[in-house]
């Protein structure tokens, strides 16, 4: 369980300076550890007389938890402390939380902040804790949008290489839109590095538009048909690393929408 402290933050688009609030540790000065990403689940099975395991993978099951100890040089009120539990504690859905501090403050945790206490000194309210619950076993690095265009008067047919910089160790799923060409009817994007897999639209129509959610695997198209018919099933994906993409088709623009997740 990660513990931060010593900072100003930003949780749902709000800083906290508007209510005078910093993060703060109430504790005594030490050596202290903290959680630096998720645990690692293995995934094997032991049988009778075989001494080793048969080893068939790992999974990151666990959300990142931490806890976050916020106060003020004044007191704060029973008024306030209502007002601060009201934009902390307990949402509707996992929010955008940032830590400002000059090695975190491009890391964005998507969080639920679940239980709260109030810290009394000398009897008088100068800070609250809450314990947060990431929607991740990490952090995430600011979304990012790659666009690459064309004249869209001929098929496209070149090479480009992707660097995959997450600290997620499986593949990266990013969001993907391209509009056809007059001349278009297809496309095919080839990650050469992936085995060469093969991510392909046909029979499409003239300056339609497609966006493909790659990682909840979602197809939508600015006509309203269902194309998965004419999907091959296989969503595009990168390996971390070096990628080296193949596109194939009659297209006026390629977007690509992704975040990198980042270890704290």
């Amino acid at each position: 369980m990660a513990k931060y402290f010593g900072c100003e933050f930003v949780f749902d688009s709000i800083p906290s300076r508007n209510y005078d609030l910093r993060i703060m540790d109430f504790q005594s000065s030490g050596v202290d550890s903290e959680d630096v990403g998720s645990e690692v689940d293995i995934v094997q099975k032991t049988i009778y007389r075989r001494s080793r395991p048969y080893f068939y993978g790992r999974s990151t099951n666990k959300n990142l938890e931490f806890d976050l100890t916020i106060g003020s040089a004044d007191p704060i009120s029973a008024d306030d402390r209502s007002i601060i539990n009201k934009w902390m504690l307990g949402r509707m859905d996992y929010l955008p939380f940032q830590i400002i501090q000059s090695d975190m403050s491009s890391i964005i945790f998507y969080v639920i902040f679940d239980k709260a206490s109030a810290k009394y000194v000398g009897n008088v309210n100068r800070g609250m804790s809450f314990h947060g619950i990431c929607r991740d076993p990490w952090g995430f690095e600011e979304q990012k949008t790659l666009i690459k265009t064309y004249s869209g008067s001929a098929i496209v047919n070149e090479t480009w290489n992707f660097m995959n910089l997450s600290a997620n160790s499986d593949y990266l799923k990013p969001t993907l839109s391209f509009t056809m060409a007059g001349i278009g009817t297809y496309l095919n994007l080839t990650n050469i590095t992936d085995n060469s897999r093969i991510f392909s639209f046909t029979g499409l129509s003239a300056l339609e538009t497609m966006t493909v959610d790659n990682d909840r695997e979602i197809i939508s198209s600015s006509t309203g048909l269902m194309r998965m018919s004419n999907f091959n099933k296989k969503f595009f994906r990168l390996i971390p690393g070096l990628n080296q993409i193949t596109i194939d088709g009659g297209i006026t623009n390629l977007t690509t929408t992704y975040q990198f997740a980042k270890k704290a």
